[in-house]
């Protein structure tokens, strides 16, 4: 073999070394990208969690919040006011993963349930008509365009029926 025929040989050897080098660095890229998306997912599970732990705990969150979105001039002092800070942990947190939604971080699959239950709530009458016209400058236009172009959901029955003993049946759902 001459040192040219080596050198051929060596080259091609080397490319082989490159291009297996780069597919490893693709499949670990995208090993790391599919765990950052687990991660993203297990954030929100566990900040959605985060808040509704209080409204187990005390049910005058769970009553004031559903006065409060069904009409918020119904609601006392005390009910307002719990139901600001509760609705505005609520929405800073669909707005993360709507952001994440669109980073395609969250799956369709998974954002379908968040985007159904921020929909419910930013067209409730009390959050329409008081809480959100006085705190939407709060988030990101781009995030207060995508609400104003929605429509309700029909498929979700609101908490003052869920408390009050009419939850949607799955007949009612079905019609939908």
């Amino acid at each position: 073999m001459t040192l040219e025929q080596l050198s051929a040989l060596a080259q091609i050897v080397g490319a082989g070394a490159l291009l297996a080098s780069l597919i490893f660095v693709g499949l670990q890229i995208r090993q790391n990208t599919q765990s950052q998306r687990v991660v993203a997912v297990e954030s929100l599970a566990a900040a959605i969690a985060a808040i509704n732990v209080p409204a187990m705990q005390s049910p005058a969150l769970g009553t004031a919040l559903a006065t409060a979105l069904k009409d918020w001039s119904l609601a006392s002092h005390d009910e307002r006011v719990i139901a600001h800070y509760f609705l505005f942990c609520f929405f800073k947190l669909h707005e993360q993963a709507w952001y994440q939604y669109r980073s395609r971080v969250l799956d369709g699959a998974q954002w379908a349930g968040w985007e159904n239950l921020i929909r419910a709530y930013y067209h409730s009458p009390g959050v329409q008509q008081v809480w959100w016209p006085s705190r939407r400058q709060a988030f990101s236009p781009q995030f207060q365009a995508y609400l104003a172009a929605t429509e309700p959901p029909q498929a979700i029955s609101t908490l003052a029926d869920l408390f009050g003993g009419n939850p949607m049946t799955p007949v009612d759902a079905a019609k939908v």
